[in-house]
C-alpha cells in the first residue's frame, strides 16, 4: 500500500460528510461525486481535477489496476484516502461499492459550448427527471459523435451520481450544459443557425422524411407528459417516432437513440429508406 494514502477507519469522520453531501446536491458549484474505476479513469484522462479519492485497502492490496490508479491521482495532487470497508460503504451512494469514489470539479459549459461545437447536433433535454435516462442520452450522444447535450428545466441533474454512471463516461467526452429556461435555449439555438425539431407522440414526420444533416437542435421531453406545449410550438419542425406495436411512447434515452442514429445515417450519405414498416 502506498505510504503517501491517508488511512481512514471511523464513519463519523468529516470527509464521510463530504462524499454525502456531493451525492446530493444538484449545485453547479458542487463537485461531482464518481464511483467506479472505470468513470474515475475516464474523469482522469478528460484532464477533470480530482480533489478527494477513497479507496477500500481491502480492494487496493489485491487489484493491480486499482493501485496503479490510485498512485497515478495522487502524483496528480489529489488528496487520497484508503479506507475501510466499513467507510466505503458510508461513502459510497451504490448499494455495492466498487472499491472507488473520488470528487472531481465539474466541466465548465456554457450553451455557447454546445451549439457552436460541430457537427451542429445537439440534442436538448427538457424536464427529464429520470438521471438514468439522461445519463442514457449522453452515452447515446458520446457513441455517436453529436455535438453536446443541453440539460433544460427540471431536468435531472446531468453531473449527479446516477446520471454520471448511466452516461459511462461520455459526460467526459461530449460538452454537457445545464439551463433553467427551455425557452431560452430554443431562442439562442435559433439565432445560433440551428433548426428546432420538437419530438412529440402522435402526428409529427417520421425521423427518415426529415433532413438532420443541417445543423439540428432535437429537444426530448419528459417520461410523463413529454415536451411543454408551448416548446413544442416554437419549434421549426415536429418529429413522432411511428409505434406499429401495441406501446405507446418509448423512454426518452430510446427515442433519442433513434433520432441520433437517423441523423447520423444521413450524414453519412446512406439512401433515404422508405418507411421501414407500415405506419399508422
Amino acid at each position: 500500500m502506498p505510504a503517501d494514502f491517508e488511512q481512514m477507519s471511523s464513519r463519523r469522520n468529516a470527509t464521510v460528510g463530504a462524499f454525502r453531501a456531493a451525492a446530493a446536491s444538484r449545485a453547479a458549484d458542487a463537485p461531482m461525486l464518481l464511483d467506479g474505476w472505470h468513470l474515475v479513469e475516464d474523469a482522469r484522462r478528460a484532464h477533470l481535477a480530482l480533489t478527494l479519492v477513497a479507496v477500500a485497502s481491502s480492494r487496493l492490496e489485491a487489484d493491480a489496476s486499482l493501485a496503479a490508479l490510485t498512485s497515478a491521482i495522487a502524483r496528480q495532487g489529489a488528496r487520497v484516502l484508503s479506507v475501510t470497508d466499513g467507510v466505503m460503504d458510508a461513502i459510497s451512494p451504490v448499494s455495492s461499492p466498487s472499491g472507488i469514489v473520488a470528487l472531481a470539479e465539474r466541466p465548465a459549459i456554457t450553451l455557447d459550448d454546445v451549439l457552436a461545437r460541430p457537427p451542429r447536433l445537439v440534442i436538448g433535454l427538457v424536464d427529464l427527471q429520470d438521471p438514468g435516462n439522461v445519463g442514457g442520452v449522453i452515452r447515446t450522444a458520446d457513441a455517436a459523435g453529436a455535438s453536446g447535450v443541453v440539460a433544460a428545466g427540471q431536468c435531472a441533474d446531468p453531473y449527479g451520481w446516477k446520471a454520471l454512471r448511466g452516461a459511462m463516461g461520455g459526460t467526459f467526452r461530449v460538452p454537457v450544459a445545464r439551463a433553467s429556461d427551455p425557452a431560452a435555449v430554443v431562442t439562442h439555438a435559433r439565432a445560433a443557425g440551428l433548426t428546432i425539431v420538437a419530438t412529440a407522440a402522435g402526428d409529427g414526420a417520421p425521423p427518415w422524411t426529415m433532413n438532420l444533416t443541417q445543423p439540428t437542435l432535437v429537444l426530448i421531453g419528459g417520461e410523463g407528459g413529454g415536451l411543454p406545449t408551448a416548446v413544442v410550438a416554437a419549434a421549426d419542425e415536429t418529429l413522432s417516432i411511428p409505434m406499429p406495436g401495441g406501446a405507446e411512447s418509448l423512454n426518452a434515452a430510446a427515442a433519442a437513440a433513434v433520432v441520433i442514429y437517423e441523423s447520423v445515417r444521413q450524414r453519412r450519405g446512406d439512401d433515404t429508406p422508405a418507411a421501414p414498416w407500415p405506419v399508422r
